[in-house]
C-alpha cells in the first residue's frame, strides 16, 4: 500500500491523532465509560485480552458494565508507532493497578487503529501480563 502522505496528513498530524485517541480511550477505559469507548472502539473490534480469551466489544463492555474487568490506575508508554494507509500499528508497555486487592500488572501491548472516514477507531488490540506485583502507596508504576 502507498504511505505517501499529503501534507494535510502530515506524519505530526497523524501521530498526534493517534496519541490523542489512545489517552481518551485510556481515561475512558478507567472511568468505564462506554458512551465514549463506544465511539473510541470499532464496532468489529477484537481484544486479544490479559483474561487469556478473545473478547468483542460487547463482551469487553458487559466485562467493563459488570466489574468484571476495571482498573483504579494506568499508564502507558508508546514504544512504537507506523502508519500503513489508512491502518496504524502502536505498541508498548502499560501498567494496571486493579481492585479488590491494588495488585499492579505491568504488560505489553500492541493496539491496531484504522480510519473510519475521518475517525481513528481502535480495530483491534493485543494485550499480555509480563508481571504482577502489589502496588506500593502512591505507586506510579
Amino acid at each position: 500500500m502507498d504511505d505517501t502522505l499529503s501534507p494535510a496528513e502530515s506524519a505530526v498530524s497523524w501521530q498526534d491523532q493517534i496519541r490523542a485517541r489512545e489517552e481518551e480511550a485510556r481515561l475512558a477505559f478507567l472511568k468505564a465509560d462506554l458512551v465514549a469507548l463506544d465511539g473510541l472502539f470499532a464496532n468489529v473490534l477484537t481484544v486479544n485480552s490479559p483474561l487469556q480469551k478473545l473478547v468483542s466489544k460487547s463482551e469487553l463492555f458487559e466485562l467493563l458494565r459488570t466489574g468484571r474487568v476495571r482498573h483504579l490506575e494506568n499508564a502507558c508508554e508508546i514504544e512504537y508507532m507506523n502508519r500503513h494507509g489508512d491502518t496504524v500499528v502502536v505498541m508498548g508497555n502499560d501498567w494496571v493497578i486493579d481492585p479488590p486487592d491494588r495488585m499492579m500488572s505491568r504488560r505489553r501491548f500492541t493496539n491496531i487503529w484504522r480510519l473510519d472516514g475521518s475517525i481513528w477507531r481502535l480495530f483491534a488490540r493485543h494485550a499480555h501480563v509480563v508481571s504482577r506485583e502489589a502496588a506500593r502507596n502512591g505507586d506510579k508504576g
